[in-house]
């Protein structure tokens, strides 16, 4: 456990405040993977649009994923 910058108590992984509307937030990602995808979008071996052709699928479950885990969550939530 750790104390962020206004001394609050946090466990886990560090995610950013932002985005966190976004689809796939709080994912685990491999840095490697995401520095040699945009290598190879800076070489001109894949597009940007490609790479986010490819990524949509994934989005769409995690988005599906963590649906299903917040209605989890709620069955098991007490007041």
């Amino acid at each position: 456990m750790w104390r962020d910058l206004l001394g609050h108590h946090r466990v886990g992984a560090i995610y950013s405040e932002h985005r966190t509307d976004k689809p796939g937030r709080g994912a685990g990602v491999e840095l490697p993977a995401v520095l040699e995808l945009l290598a190879a979008i800076e070489t001109g071996q894949i597009t940007a649009a490609q790479a986010q052709t490819a990524f949509t699928p994934f989005l769409d479950r995690l988005q599906e994923y963590d649906r299903e885990m917040d209605d989890r969550a709620a069955r098991y939530e007490y007041s």
